[in-house]
């Protein structure tokens, strides 16, 4: 399925995927670097678990670039 709006792309749409755990209010932090050091609208997250007072958060990342994948993951991983 080709899907055409850039803002709700399927996952299998981006070539790079990279799991996370983040503690709560950890998230932010991500998404701030995010916006700065990767590549425009070639990159989005997905909640696949919500953060609580004692367990982390896990997020899925998925990338258009193998160098966003890369810089993401040794920043994060």
């Amino acid at each position: 399925m080709i899907d055409t709006d850039p803002l709700t792309r399927y996952a299998d749409s981006f070539g790079y995927a990279r799991e996370i755990q983040q503690p709560w209010g950890g998230l932010a932090n991500v998404l701030d670097w995010c916006k700065t050091e990767l590549t425009d609208g070639a990159w989005r997250w997905q909640l696949v678990e919500i953060a609580n007072g004692v367990d982390p958060g896990r997020y899925i990342f998925y990338f258009d670039s193998d160098r966003d994948c890369c810089a993401f993951s040794l920043k994060w991983g």
